[in-house]
């Protein structure tokens, strides 16, 4: 562990219990966190909160955007009603290294006025849902659920991997969860072996043979993923020898 890295190190990994994917505004898709998690592996690090970290607000404010409704030829009488804003920032501070007091600031971000479904709505917990947003923005620069920002949660073979791990540490039998996840890898391995010899094709035989070795390499399983390319090699020079009689 480098003592530049000290804290992302202990926070970038996160549970995917903790998570649950979204769609944004635009069909945007992503990973969300739980909040209560943050704050918990918050105070893992630091201290409980208010005692090792905590944070101010800095500026509280609405911000006016374009209009949802205004009048018209139609309805000259029609009220303006413009979008709404809900910004906070805050600054969040935490104890360092000797008792040092380190802070970072961040903007959080809610719609509090806004156009849905053909309706425009109010959402009056917009202040809440903003404080939250703007202390996942300050832990994120410090490395927390860094694994989330930086798309690793994109792939299943990681998410998969981080699972296990999760099970492990969290299991009161640590040594039938291991045994239950070895048989796990071990029953993976042969349903791949046994796909790749039904494979119609050198290129489906291949994408087999990637994929798999791909993501045992991701769970450490050097065996496993060798046993593969192994199985990979002796299928392709029996269909080679057969091809040439």
């Amino acid at each position: 562990m480098s003592e530049n890295t000290r804290i992302w190190d202990q926070v970038d990994t996160t549970d995917p219990s903790a998570t649950k994917n979204f769609t944004g505004m635009g069909g945007f898709k992503g990973t969300a966190i739980k909040p209560t998690y943050l704050m918990r592996k918050a105070t893992e690090v630091f201290g409980p909160c208010g005692e090792g970290w905590g944070w101010t607000v800095i500026e509280d404010r609405f911000d006016e955007g374009g209009p949802l409704q205004a009048p018209t030829k139609e309805w000259p009488e029609a009220p303006r009603i413009n979008a709404k804003l809900h910004t906070l920032k805050i600054e969040l501070w935490y104890l360092g290294k000797d008792g040092q007091k380190c802070t970072v600031q961040h903007y959080g971000h809610t719609p509090f006025v806004y156009f849905q479904q053909g309706k425009i709505m109010t959402d009056w917990e917009a202040a809440k849902k903003s404080l939250t947003d703007a202390i996942g923005k300050c832990l994120q620069p410090l490395g927390f659920a860094a694994d989330i920002h930086m798309g690793l949660f994109d792939d299943a073979a990681y998410v998969e991997t981080v699972r296990d791990e999760v099970a492990l540490n969290k299991a009161e039998d640590r040594v039938a969860e291991e045994d239950r996840q070895k048989q796990e890898r071990l029953d993976y391995i042969k349903s791949v072996i046994d796909t790749m010899a039904g494979a119609q094709s050198a290129q489906e035989l291949k994408k087999i043979h990637d994929v798999a070795v791909r993501k045992l390499t991701i769970r450490k399983d050097t065996k496993g993923a060798e046993r593969i390319s192994l199985e990979w090699k002796r299928i392709t020079e029996a269909t080679e020898r057969e091809n040439a009689a």
